[in-house]
């Protein structure tokens, strides 16, 4: 096992209760979430907001890199709903890797950034910022506080589009941007301790057929993925073709047909 300590937010999520296992076998882990979870392989488990005054300072106390899974997702997350977990706990974070001289930070982006493109792909990563929701805008905002806090203050900052991270593949659309948790966690390693960037920004998916995302800027920074989404579909696989075509025409899925919730205040 590395000595090197990792700050693991979100760690009740789906997401990361699956990487927790396999990021544990490798680094000292101290885990935090706003739920309190079970987990006897971590560090330590931290149970707070990380948007609160002093908790991300705290739980980033002592480690050497942070790994920023946490934040508010769905297609009817409305805008007010993201501002504490997905805007002030990621400048929290940054800030707390600033004053403890934290060296690395990886930040789990999403698809969703670029969800209002045509699903016509593969886009790499200096395709146009569209997003779907006011998620994916909160997830661009996460991406350039990165390569702000990189340039500002060297810390190096990896910024990973996750495509679909379910552990099985559910239809067609989803086929198309699939990552398996092994491939999510090379990246992450990558960010972690790799070398030959500052701040980058990739997209994180397995190998898929007819891909939405490009990997050409991940395979720049030595990603290369070994699993593939068609090995990986759910005994109730719907294929594309039968799946209703507003659904498929963005990136974005469902999250690009979904009403987009009120700005909550009257202009």
């Amino acid at each position: 096992m590395s000595e090197t300590k990792v700050l693991l937010t979100g760690a009740a999520g789906k997401v990361g209760t699956a990487l927790r296992p396999l990021l544990t076998k490798r680094y000292h882990v101290v885990a935090t979430d706003v739920v309190s979870f079970p987990d006897a392989e971590c560090a330590r488990v931290l149970v707070g907001d990380l948007s609160a005054p002093g908790f991300a300072a705290e739980a980033s106390r002592g480690v050497d890199a942070v790994v920023h899974l946490a934040g508010r997702v769905g297609p009817g997350v409305s805008f007010e709903e993201t501002l504490d977990a997905n805007y002030r706990a990621v400048l929290a974070l940054l800030e707390a890797c600033r004053q403890h001289g934290i060296g690395r930070f990886v930040f789990a982006s999403s698809h969703h950034a670029i969800g209002m493109l045509p699903a016509s792909g593969p886009y790499d990563v200096d395709a146009a910022a569209v997003p779907d929701g006011f998620y994916g805008l909160s997830k661009i905002f996460g991406e350039a506080a990165c390569a702000m806090y990189a340039r500002r203050f060297n810390i190096k900052t990896l910024c990973i589009r996750i495509g679909n991270a379910d552990s099985t593949v559910a239809d067609g659309r989803r086929e198309r941007l699939w990552t398996s948790v092994s491939d999510l966690l090379q990246l992450i390693e990558i960010g972690i301790s790799g070398s030959g960037f500052e701040h980058a920004l990739v997209n994180g998916t397995s190998i898929c057929p007819s891909p939405l995302l490009s990997l050409e800027s991940a395979q720049a920074i030595g990603y290369r993925p070994a699993d593939h989404s068609t090995d990986h579909r759910d005994p109730g696989f719907v294929p594309l073709e039968r799946l209703e075509d507003s659904k498929t025409r963005c990136v974005g899925g469902f999250f690009a047909v979904s009403e987009l919730p009120s700005l909550g205040w009257k202009l």
